[in-house]
């Protein structure tokens, strides 16, 4: 059931779109496909200018702050926006199979982007006072954010039905603040990613 606050966060978000001359696509699905066999829950894209959204899932207006969250950072010029936009590029191509030179700065700059944005996104949720736990939230994103890490081992995005910010055990070992060590991974955090086969 959408509460009224929400109802007037997405109306924000699509007179944003509109401003910003961004194509606002709300999709009744739980899923949408990012790129190759890469499915996620929404994306906003500068380039074509566009913001993405499933909106058919519990979590729907958790995405819809975080994708709405990197069309502000966009918006604001981000230090970090132009450059992981190529470091996506690069990244996408790497797990794919080719060679990619760096790919560790690469990675690095996509979770430095991801983990400005969810403070973004969580100043934004406490702002428009959405019913959303804020300390949950926190504890999915730097689940999220220290993915990338993992991802630079593994070399392959986590399946849908056992992301990181699914995962309980991954959930239970994270901080409900973004006071986490980001650059390295903790070594226990790792071992944990890798047995529970994220």
């Amino acid at each position: 059931m959408v509460t009224e606050k929400e109802k007037e966060f997405i109306k924000f978000v699509k007179a944003e779109c509109k401003k910003h001359k961004v194509k606002c696509d709300l999709r009744k699905t739980k899923y949408v496909k990012l790129s190759g066999s890469i499915k996620c829950s929404g994306w906003f894209d500068s380039e074509k200018r566009e913001l993405v959204c499933s909106m058919n899932r519990p979590d729907s207006i958790e995405i819809l702050v975080h994708e709405y969250c990197h069309l502000t950072q966009w918006v604001d010029k981000f230090p970090l926006w132009d450059v992981s936009t190529d470091s996506m590029g690069c990244i996408d191509r790497w797990l794919d199979g080719d060679t990619v030179v760096d790919i560790d700065k690469h990675i690095a700059n996509a979770r430095d982007l991801e983990l400005d944005n969810e403070k973004r996104s969580v100043e934004m949720m406490l702002k428009w006072g959405l019913n959303v736990d804020t300390n949950q939230y926190t504890k999915k994103a730097n689940a999220y954010v220290l993915f990338y890490n993992h991802m630079l081992k593994t070399r392959k995005w986590s399946k849908p039905e056992n992301s990181p910010y699914k995962n309980q055990n991954v959930l239970d070992m994270m901080s409900d603040k973004f006071d986490m060590s980001y650059n390295v991974m903790d070594s226990e955090i790792e071992k944990l990613f890798v047995n529970e086969n994220i």
